[in-house]
């Protein structure tokens, strides 16, 4: 049974300026202190993701807790180089809610957003026909 009841997203992006050899240098380093940093949180499932010009990571949490999630933000501000600017997406797996960080060196922004019980009025339906009924003897 899964004990984690929040996943954490995230996506640090690299800016232009930085050169290759630049860039794998701050990729490897920023794995290393994001490792650090979530594993102090208390995340498990670490999974990191480098696509060339971003680094994609994905983690869980035994509960979706706000101060953890600023307080991760508030540190990888802190260690954020250069050249590198971050967005966190933490759901809550009752979907409740999810929260979106924005981090860049030195200052990090949250918000807040419920996820609703039904659809949002104006959405396009897509109708699909019924399954056909099961007839006797099969699975």
């Amino acid at each position: 049974m899964d004990k984690n009841r929040s996943e954490v997203f995230g996506q640090f992006s690299y800016d232009e300026s930085l050169t290759y050899e630049e860039l794998l240098d701050v990729e490897s380093t920023l794995i290393t202190d994001l490792e650090a940093l979530l594993l102090r949180a208390g995340a498990t499932h670490l999974d990191f993701t480098p696509l060339g010009d971003a680094l994609m990571c994905q983690c869980a949490f035994e509960a979706h807790k706000l101060y953890v999630y600023r307080k991760i933000a508030q540190e990888a501000a802190a260690l954020l180089p250069r050249g590198v600017t971050g967005r966190l997406l933490c759901l809550d797996k009752s979907l409740a809610a999810l929260h979106v960080y924005w981090i860049q060196a030195g200052q990090w922004q949250e918000e807040e957003r419920p996820v609703p019980e039904d659809p949002p009025h104006g959405l396009k339906i897509w109708r699909v026909p019924p399954a056909p009924a099961a007839t006797e003897g099969e699975e």
